[in-house]
This record gives structure tokens, sequence and C-alpha cells, in this order.
């Protein structure tokens, strides 16, 4: 019978990523011994939001985040993924099963096998990986008592705007939370959905600048969604418009090549674009983007897939003399401050993965302790601690969640 560690090796098995312009470093692990460091425990809590979020592409009704809480003697790991949207009957037990072969495997091997598997030939999907490095670089971090973004060599340490996201397509429900964002004191940085329907998209850009006044920075998000034009220059002409409106920035206008990108950055004068799903996956996007496409790049979460090529990618985007923006996935929980925390490390200009007033109320409740923390200027600092830090009340928990399971 094969034993566990065997099965696990082969089950991992895969290309170990390569640097891109020798700028990909390994991550500062010690030279401890390692072999006492095993994943002696995995535990799952499925937290439910039923808030809508509409996209240009569709919505979600409904979305099933997933905690993921892994054990090594008396170090934890958390991490958090979107484990479905639209499906309420999510059973964790299935869903789980990839999760399985760490269970009983040296944590430094765990790391090490994941970064083999961020290829195109993978045997985990990107959000699988990303989910489990997340967790592994928190567990890793608290065992050499070091912060898990000096483990990816990040240094930066100054605060970060947040990043106030309305996703609704009623003009009345984005007028109410743009209130919601001023009460909250997170109008710097707005974020609205657009949908490419170009007079619908114009009243919204109105309306947030009338609202917000004129020294907030808002931007929207298309999700590729404008689909009728043929030209750059038609497309161009819709965003010169919209900029007019009170738009600063525009994410994912369109489906463009790298070409189209950097002639319409171009044409559309004080305009910011700011390309997203080029970026993706992380070991693909670092060696797709360049210069001149946006004045931002979105790293994020959910679709990077690796937080060690993060650094390199956020030195390339610098080298273009653009900014760097953390966006969301419409997180909730432990990820929030761990993207926070990359964010700072990577010196970006905003970051969107916050918590939520509304879906992360219930988490917020059975927090002992996080490293991030909103400051007097209302930016996202963060104090120095093992791990990405964050401290969970498990009984409060798991009393909040729709489910818990644990894999043996």
């Amino acid at each position: 019978m094969m034993k566990r560690r065997d099965f696990v090796l082969n089950s991992l098995k895969g290309v170990m990523a390569v640097s891109v312009g020798g700028l990909l470093p390994a991550c500062e692990f010690s030279n401890k011994n390692t072999d006492s460091f095993k994943i002696d425990k995995i535990e799952l809590f499925r937290y439910d939001s039923n808030i809508p979020r509409y996209f240009s592409w569709g919505t979600w009704y409904n979305r099933q985040q997933v905690f993921l809480k892994l054990t090594s003697g008396n170090h934890v790991g958390w991490s958090e993924t979107n484990g479905s949207t639209n499906n309420p009957d999510l059973d964790l037990n299935i869903w789980a099963q990839f999760l399985r072969p760490l269970l009983g495997i040296n944590v430094y091997d765990a790391y090490k096998k994941i970064k083999e598997n961020q290829v195109e030939s993978s045997n985990f999907s990107v959000p699988q990986l990303e989910f489990i490095e997340m967790n592994l670089l928190d567990l890793i971090g608290r065992i050499e008592n070091k912060p898990a973004v000096e483990l990816l060599g990040l240094k930066g340490t100054a605060a970060v705007p947040g990043l106030f996201c309305i996703l609704n397509n009623d003009l009345r429900e984005v007028e109410q939370n743009i209130y919601k964002a001023i009460d909250q004191k997170l109008d710097t940085h707005v974020k609205f959905k657009m949908y490419g329907k170009k007079e619908f998209d114009l009243q919204i850009a109105e309306m947030a600048r009338k609202l917000l006044g004129e020294k907030a920075f808002i931007l929207s998000d298309v999700n590729k969604g404008y689909k009728d034009w043929s030209q750059v220059e038609q497309l161009a002409e819709i965003l010169i418009d919209l900029n007019k409106a009170g738009l600063n920035a525009c994410e994912d206008p369109a489906k463009l090549t790298n070409e189209q990108w950097i002639q319409l950055q171009n044409e559309v004068g004080d305009l910011d674009l700011i390309p997203d799903y080029v970026l993706r996956p992380a070991w693909e996007g670092i060696g797709r983007i360049e210069a001149g496409m946006g004045r931002y790049f979105n790293m994020h979460p959910d679709t990077m897939g690796s937080f060690h090529h993060l650094p390199a990618m956020s030195e390339k985007i610098k080298s273009f003399d653009a900014g760097i923006m953390i966006g969301d996935a419409s997180l909730v929980g432990p990820a929030c401050s761990a993207w926070q925390q990359v964010a700072i490390g990577v010196g970006a200009s905003w970051v969107e993965a916050i918590e939520k007033q509304e879906d992360s109320e219930a988490y917020l409740n059975c927090v002992i302790t996080k490293p991030t923390f909103r400051n007097n200027e209302g930016r996202f600092a963060m104090k120095k601690v093992p791990g990405f830090g964050v401290e969970l009340d498990e009984d409060k928990l798991k009393s909040f969640c729709a489910q818990s399971v644990s894999i043996i």
C-alpha cells in the first residue's frame, strides 16, 4: 500500500516555478530542523453571505466563503477562499478533498510542492494554490516567529488607503452605498461596478462625483463588459466621456490585447487604465504585462494563485512607473488581513480586500486579534507579528458558520 508521504509527493508533482528576469527570490525560511513540523490537522469552516453582488456578466446571489485552519504542533495557519457562489448546498466534505494529501506531511515540503504546482499543468486550481500558500505562509511565519511579508521579502511599511467597492445595478442602491462609504470614512477611494452600457454607466459616474466630491478617487470595473466597438478609438470615446462625468480610472473596460491596452491608455488622456485579467495567474502574468498598458495594475486575490511571485511582479510594475492595486474577491475574513499586509509590503496605492461592515460582521465578532487596523488617517496599517497573525475564537466561529469539518 502506498504510504501517505509517497502519495503526496506523487500527487503534488510539477515543475518548479522559474524566476523571471532574475527577480523571483525563494522565500526566506530559516535552517531549522524542519522534520518535526508536520501538518497534524486540517479544519474548514463555511461562512455564508447572502448579500447579492452584481457584475456585467451575471449576479452572485449568495456565496460560500471557506476558512482553512492548518495545525502543526502548537502552531496554526489561517486562510480563506471563495468556495462557491449561488451554491447554498455546498458540502465541505466533498469540496475539501483536494486538501487531504496535505495531512501528515512536513510543512516545508508542502510549501515546496505547492510552489512546484504553480504552473499551467497543475494538479490544483489557481484559487486552491493561493488558498494553501496563504495558509502555509501564515503557519511557517508562526513557526519561525517571522511576519509572512518578511518571509516574502516585502519591505514596505507605509499605511495604505482602503477602497470601498459598490456592486449594485440599481441607482437607488448605488446612492445608498455611497452614503455608507462616507459614513464609514472610506470615501477617498471608491470603486463602482459598471455594466458596459454607456448611458447607465455615465449616470453612476455622475452620481459618484456629485456625492463624493472632487477629492475622491473614483474608479470602475467593467469586467470586460464593453463589447460594442470595433476600433480602439470607439472605446476611447466612451471612456473619455466617463472621465468627463467624474471617473478617474477604469479596470478591464473590454477584452484587449497588449497592443490595444497601450493604444487605449495613450488615447484616453487623464483617465487611468487598470489591467486585471492579464495578470492572472501571477506566474504567467508576470511575463505578460508590458509598460504602457495602464497606470495601475491590479494584483487580484483568488486569481494570482501565488504569493511568492508577487514581490517580482510588484517590482516589474514599479519599473513601468505604474502603481499597484490590491483588488478583492469579495473576501470577508482572514484573507482580508493577509492581503492588507501584502498591500503594505508592496507599497500599493490602495487595497480593496477589506473587511465589509455587513458581510464581515459575524467574522469580526470571532476575531481575538489581527495585526491590521485603520490608523488615525483612516488608512490600513499593520503591526509586525509572526505569520499573517489572525487569531480567532473557534467556538464563536463554529456558531456562525453553516458547516465546519475536520479532515482526518
